[in-house]
């Protein structure tokens, strides 16, 4: 049986370059208006749930990686890890959250803000080549 030659696609380490410069940009927007409202401590966690779901980004692309270049591919041991992950990352927002009341629900803002930058950076290629493939455009 042939291993394909799989690695990290151009497009995922692109996606991901873009996800930190952006994030960071919003970690600094967030302490620029939340520190003079009085609230440092929510910029904090903000920019730790930015953190978490970049890291999860990180750990998602690894993982799949490693799960396509496997000879023999396990679901369920990937489904094992993906869930882990996802525990691991609920119980340390969850646990910021309710250790550092109010302010550390901002980790839930940081993560969900994230999520949505990550949706939106991979669509946009997608709509790109929809657009160029003719899909979805005027009848002929």
């Amino acid at each position: 049986m042939i291993t394909p030659d799989v690695t990290a696609s151009t497009r995922a380490v692109v996606n991901l370059g873009r996800a930190t410069p952006i994030a960071a940009g919003l970690g600094a927007v967030s302490f620029v208006v939340l520190a003079p409202m009085g609230y440092p401590l929510a910029a904090v966690f903000f920019c730790g749930g930015l953190g978490l779901g970049l890291l999860n980004t990180l750990l998602v692309q690894h993982s799949t990686v490693r799960f396509a270049a496997s000879a023999d591919p396990n679901r369920r041991r990937f489904a094992v890890s993906v869930l882990g992950r996802l525990t691991l990352i609920t119980v340390l927002a969850v646990g910021l959250a309710l250790a550092m009341r109010p302010e550390g629900l901002a980790v839930f803002a940081g993560l969900a803000v994230l999520q949505l930058l990550m949706i939106f950076i991979a669509s946009v290629p997608l709509i790109k080549e929809l657009r160029q493939s003719g899909v979805g455009g005027p009848p002929s």
